[in-house]
């Protein structure tokens, strides 16, 4: 897979798993809502409103090389946004569940990250999956 199929696979699999749409307060009756809770990019504060949380945004950062021509080292990162930061780890572990069942990753480097907004908690989860190139 490269990193384009990755996220779209991703998508399909946060999108349609009920605990996590249930975790982020998804109205699955409103199509858009899905698009407020999910996001495929790197999200500055002046681009998400806080009337949307909890969220997750996931995207490659990076990708290095490795020492096959046709596998880089993906550098995928996963950040949830939320209110509280004991609304954190419901969503955490659900995604990290995903992760390992569909992709065996496991995750590289975890923390919490500034959001750039007052009063809006953000963490971060970071994999290292094979891509193609």
């Amino acid at each position: 897979m490269n990193a384009f199929e990755y996220g779209n696979e991703l998508w399909n699999l946060f999108t349609n798993d009920e605990i996590l749409v249930q975790a982020l307060n998804v109205d699955v009756n409103d199509e858009s809502s899905y698009s407020k809770h999910y996001r495929q990019d790197d999200v500055a504060p002046e681009l998400f409103s806080v009337e949307n949380l909890p969220f997750i945004a996931f995207y490659f950062a990076d990708a290095t090389s490795t020492v096959n021509d046709y596998l880089n080292l993906g550098l995928l990162r996963i950040d949830i946004y939320t209110s509280y930061r004991d609304d954190v780890e419901p969503i955490r572990k659900r995604i990290t569940e995903i992760i390992h069942e569909h992709f065996d990753e496991r995750v590289r480097a975890e923390g919490q990250r500034s959001s750039g907004i007052t009063n809006v908690y953000k963490y971060r989860l970071e994999f290292t999956p094979l891509i193609f190139t």
